[in-house]
């Protein structure tokens, strides 16, 4: 599956700390001081190596974005707008996008334990390589997504429609989900004993 990359151009390296518009910009290696990003789209902006420990995002849309060994653990995006976003080898435990559009998303080599993305509509995502342990999909609308070697390991799965979602190559160990959103999903006949035994059948060993 191919979705768009972010559209990059006509990036300057800027100062975090001393940037109040994030457009067009390359930020690297930044520790911040505390700052507050309210009521704004960050737009084409490429992020390296930056702690977003102190920095607190509200009403804060993500369009044409790349982030790169960034931390953004427990940052909140709710009810927003994540079209073209790139996160690599970025830590994002706790990272939250309920009731979110999501849109042309690659997540490759990220840690997101915890994470939420319950009643998102999620259309065009690839994740790779990464770790959604324990994480929640509740309500969450899916729509051509990709998944390789993700560890779903006690996810929450619930009122989701999974028909034609492969997971084959994924953690499905623990995960917790409703009948109803079983339907269609595609995994392993090693997988379905994961699935068998929540839905109460036992198997007979011979």
């Amino acid at each position: 599956m191919k979705i768009v990359k972010p559209k990059i151009k006509n990036c300057i390296l800027n100062d975090f700390n001393e940037c109040s518009v994030f457009e067009n910009s390359i930020f690297e290696e930044c520790n911040s001081n505390k700052k507050v990003l309210k009521n704004i789209t960050i737009d084409t902006c490429i992020f390296k190596n930056i702690d977003f420990s102190n920095i607190e995002f509200v009403d804060v849309d993500l369009i044409d974005v790349v982030f790169e060994n960034c931390d953004l653990s427990n940052k909140v995006f709710d009810y927003k707008l994540i079209e073209r976003v790139e996160f690599n080898n970025c830590r994002m435990t706790g990272i939250s996008f309920m009731e979110s559009s999501i849109r042309d998303v690659y997540i490759n080599s990220c840690v997101c334990k915890y994470s939420n993305y319950s009643g998102s509509k999620i259309n065009k995502m690839i994740i790779d390589n990464s770790d959604l342990l324990n994480s929640s999909f509740v309500e969450t609308g899916f729509k051509n997504i990709e998944l390789n070697k993700v560890n779903f390991e006690e996810c929450e799965l619930f009122n989701v429609d999974l028909n034609n979602i492969d997971f084959s190559a994924c953690n499905i160990r623990n995960i917790m989900i409703d009948r109803n959103s079983l339907k269609g999903m595609i995994i392993d006949r090693f997988q379905s004993v994961y699935l068998v035994n929540m839905l109460g059948v036992k198997i007979k060993d011979e």
